[in-house]
């Protein structure tokens, strides 16, 4: 995919600079995950110094599961459409990188710059039961990848850096903890400006992750259904980000899912009460 609408490089570093900083403090950076241009203005009107996508969100509104069944290309579309809509700093969920090999993560890098985004989470997780995680070494190699492809655009791009052990693994004792330590440290050696390890809702884990991993480390905030720690608690602990994933999308499904049953079982339209008009959606979404 190429973008027809490439944004300017100056403006994008600025922005990149800008987005990098936030992650140096003093206050937790908190991004809110958008799945389409409309939850994405909102976000940005309500005054979130940056936004993320997320991939989960986007994949169910273009009628795919999760779990990169969407592709790189039409995923793209839809995050560059986005950022051309915000004034602040874009960062993209883009899954594993669309492609095994540490060569994908750099063109999805490029790409991702030319669709206007100054930062991507890239995971490590494979999909696949018997081997949940990718060999460390290659995704050591796919994130330097990364941050190489990014350097040469002249962006600095914010790679954040995902370790899928405590979502992919049933055992979350202290193997899995070492794990996720060790990962995020080789990832940071190769490059990686933040590191996310989501699926850790505990605040003792949650510390000893800070005190263990070299670098600034992100938590998702629910896991499903099961909130993290509040904010204030989170940067108490020393955390640097927080993303919200997809449970924001997932909780307006949700929501889509209770409308339908009471119209259908009552005939009533409790929901409409709390709908935005029409028209402030028009000035929103207006160019």
């Amino acid at each position: 995919m190429e973008n027809s609408e490439s944004p300017d490089r100056n403006a994008l570093r600025a922005k990149a600079t800008l987005f990098k900083t936030l992650h140096e403090g003093p206050d937790i950076l908190i991004l809110p995950n958008a799945w389409d241009v409309g939850s994405a203005v909102i976000m940005a009107q309500a005054g979130f110094p940056a936004i993320a996508t997320t991939s989960s969100g986007i994949a169910f509104a273009r009628g795919y599961p999760d779990g990169e069944r969407i592709g790189r290309d039409e995923m793209l579309q839809v995050v560059a459409r986005i950022a051309r809509k915000v004034s602040v700093p874009v960062t993209a969920d883009l899954e594993a990188g669309y492609g095994p090999q540490p060569e994908d993560v750099a063109e999805t890098v490029r790409r991702a710059i030319r669709a206007g985004v100054v930062g991507a989470n890239f995971e490590d997780g494979t999909g696949r039961a018997s081997d949940p995680l990718l060999d460390l070494t290659l995704g050591a190699e796919r994130i330097r990848a990364a941050r190489e492809a990014a350097d040469a655009e002249g962006v600095p791009f914010v790679v954040n850096a995902r370790t899928d052990g405590y979502l992919r693994r049933r055992e979350k004792g202290k193997a899995n903890f070492d794990d996720a330590v060790r990962r995020a440290n080789a990832y940071r050696e190769a490059g990686a400006d933040c590191l996310f390890v989501p699926g850790v809702v505990d605040a003792e884990t949650i510390g000893e992750l800070v005190a263990a991993i070299d670098g600034p480390l992100n938590i998702l905030a629910a896991l499903s259904g099961v909130p993290a720690p509040p904010l204030a608690e989170l940067q108490a602990l020393g955390v640097a980000r927080v993303s919200i994933g997809g449970s924001l999308a997932l909780a307006a499904l949700a929501l889509v899912r209770r409308s339908a049953e009471e119209l259908l079982a009552a005939g009533t339209y409790s929901y409409a009460g709390d709908a935005l008009a029409n028209a402030e959606l028009n000035r929103l979404l207006a160019d």
